[in-house]
């Protein structure tokens, strides 16, 4: 008999015994199905060997851990795409155990506590998880876009000494500190000056339909903080990555980096709405300030006011160095085109052609209603200018030209708004113009320097001049006041790395953006690109089929022609890239 080290992998179905139970023939051949499409195509690309198969389980051996968690990571990202059409208590779901130890080789079959240890972590995972043990952690910890979850030390069955144990957090938006430093290269500490993260604010209404009006009070509370000079605020896709849970305040400020957090709930029932509000310190829980509001709904926009300073002061009257905050009280906007830019504002955040419509099209509503207000005519700004970038619109230059309006009229005058600046930055830098599209964007920050995505956009136009170290510098400033942020800005991330000819870390960041749109046709370019940079031309041609799958018509051509590059010579890198993936001219 032989004795070797390898990474061992368990996984089963959860719930196999119900499931066959209601339906054993289908539930039989459903499972067929997902280990010959999924389970054993992604086992032997990652390098490893199923040993057996046991009813609804398999044991896989693997000579590398990184390989055996990266495989187990694919699997499990993979199962959540799957049967979109049967309901969740009757999709398969599977869970997983990893260890690295000693085995025991008999034949085609393997033994010892390695063995032992990969299935006792397998039955601690949840349904969908993946349980690593702390010898896997430390091995594969920094190597892949991933965040881990410490379970503490576990009694195992028939294991002597216990073991601690991590799960593997397989939501791609919610980056912990350690995942963060991989991406950015950066820690994520406590910055010196005051730092704070608004939750959600709990919907009590009872009422799902208002889950948007809940939503607009935080939103609200999040823009008027960031006007506050000293004060670190995160955005809105930071928080609202906890929609809906109740977390600890430490939790929360260890993942943001953030020393405040503020939480409240809005309950409103007929034309009264009662909101309550609790500013808490994170690393000791103490409550430094709350208090309820009950108020009409006409008086909304002054309660948010009132709201607001009351937390200011909370946090230090030094914060404001005497400013007066701009809120509600200077253009409170009408209740009902309030509403409507709420529902557009959650329409765009799909980032889908339909989205992008709906969006377009509550905004104008919403204009109709109150053109003075103008935060309605940003937003409608960035659904058309989004829509003729990506190609939601049918006539993209006519979309880009009444964006381009909506700036001249938001510019004009002396007290244009940090927004409108962001808004003309995208606009010009969609039209090439960037040392314009620059000088909006420094403004835009200069007049509120925490809105994360203000240093996104100018990351933008810096990577489409060739400006690849101040891209990144923008783009880890966007991502640290927003470490759950939106997708794209991966896109960016990566493309500044690979541009200073960091082509590791650059490849780094696009595994992770590949985790999070696997289905768009910016991540498969960037995919496909990184894998001819490598020279690792098989992957690469996988990802140019994607390319074509989503977009028969691509061309590297149309491509390069339709984006905005500062020089010939970055359009040239990008398109040989494209060209030596396989991708056609």
């Amino acid at each position: 008999m032989e004795r070797k080290l390898a990474a061992i992998l368990a996984a089963d179905v959860v719930g196999f015994s119900r499931l066959m139970g209601r339906d054993e023939e289908n539930t039989l051949l459903r499972l067929k199905q997902l280990l010959s499409e999924l389970v054993k195509p992604q086992i032997r690309a990652f390098k490893g060997r199923i040993v057996k198969l046991m009813g609804d389980g398999l044991l896989a051996e693997f000579p590398s851990v990184v390989d055996a968690t990266e495989c187990a990571v694919a699997i499990q990202r993979a199962m959540l795409q799957r049967e979109p059409g049967i309901s969740g208590s009757q999709r398969i779901k599977l869970r997983a155990g990893i260890h690295l130890g000693d085995i025991i080789i008999d034949g085609s079959d393997i033994f010892g506590d390695g063995v032992n240890v990969a299935a006792r972590l397998e039955a601690l995972a949840e349904p969908g998880a993946i349980c690593i043990s702390e010898d896997v952690y430390r091995q594969v910890n920094g190597k892949l876009p991933v965040s881990f979850r410490s379970l503490g030390k576990q009694e195992l069955k028939n294991i002597e000494s216990g073991i601690s144990a991590y799960s593997i957090d397989l939501d791609p938006a919610r980056l912990s500190p350690e995942l963060y430093e991989i991406l950015t290269g950066e820690a994520l500490e406590l910055p010196d000056q005051p730092s704070i993260a608004v939750l959600p604010f709990q919907n009590m209404s009872g009422d799902p339909e208002q889950e948007y009006f809940s939503d607009g009070i935080t939103e609200d509370i999040i823009t008027a903080l960031s006007h506050v000079n000293g004060l670190i605020v995160m955005a809105r896709y930071s928080t609202f990555a906890y929609k809906g849970q109740s977390p600890d305040v430490r939790q929360v400020g260890r993942e943001l980096g953030v020393r405040f957090v503020l939480e409240g709930s809005v309950r409103k029932a007929g034309q009264r709405v009662r909101i309550t509000g609790q500013l808490i310190e994170c690393q000791t829980g103490a409550h430094l300030w709350a208090d309820r509001y009950d108020r009409q709904l006409d008086d909304i926009f002054a309660l948010q006011d009132e709201i607001t300073r009351e937390i200011t002061v909370a946090l230090a009257a030094s914060l404001t160095h005497g400013q007066e905050l701009k809120l509600w009280a200077d253009q409170a906007p009408d209740l009902e085109a309030w509403d409507l830019m709420m529902r557009g504002l959650s329409e765009q955040y799909r980032f889908t052609r339909e989205g992008n419509l709906e969006a377009a099209r509550l905004f104008r509503q919403a204009i109709a209603l109150d053109p003075g207000f103008s935060s309605l005519k940003i937003g409608l700004g960035w659904a058309l200018q989004s829509g003729a970038r990506f190609g939601f619109l049918s006539d993209p230059a006519a979309a880009s030209a009444e964006a381009q309006s909506l700036c001249d009229e938001l510019l004009a005058g002396d007290n244009a708004t940090a927004d409108a600046h962001a808004l003309q930055a995208y606009v010009f830098t969609c039209r090439g113009r960037f040392e314009d599209a620059k000088a909006h964007g420094r403004q835009a920050i200069a007049l509120q320097p925490s809105v994360s995505l203000s240093h996104a956009t100018l990351a933008v136009t810096h990577n489409c001049c060739g400006e690849f170290a101040a891209a990144l510098n923008c783009m880890r400033k966007a991502i640290r006041l927003s470490p759950y942020c939106p997708d794209w800005y991966f896109t960016h991330l990566g493309d500044a790395y690979r541009g200073l000819g960091r082509l590791e870390q650059a490849r780094t960041v696009y595994r992770h953006l590949e985790t999070r749109m696997s289905g768009s046709i910016l991540c498969q370019i960037r995919l496909a690109v990184s894998h001819a940079d490598f020279n690792d031309l098989a992957n690469a041609s996988k990802a140019a089929e994607a390319v074509l799958s989503i977009d028969p018509q691509f061309s590297v051509r149309a491509y390069t022609a339709s984006t905005a590059y500062g020089n010939d010579e970055l359009r040239k890198s990008w398109a040989d890239a494209m060209l030596k993936a396989g991708l056609p001219e």
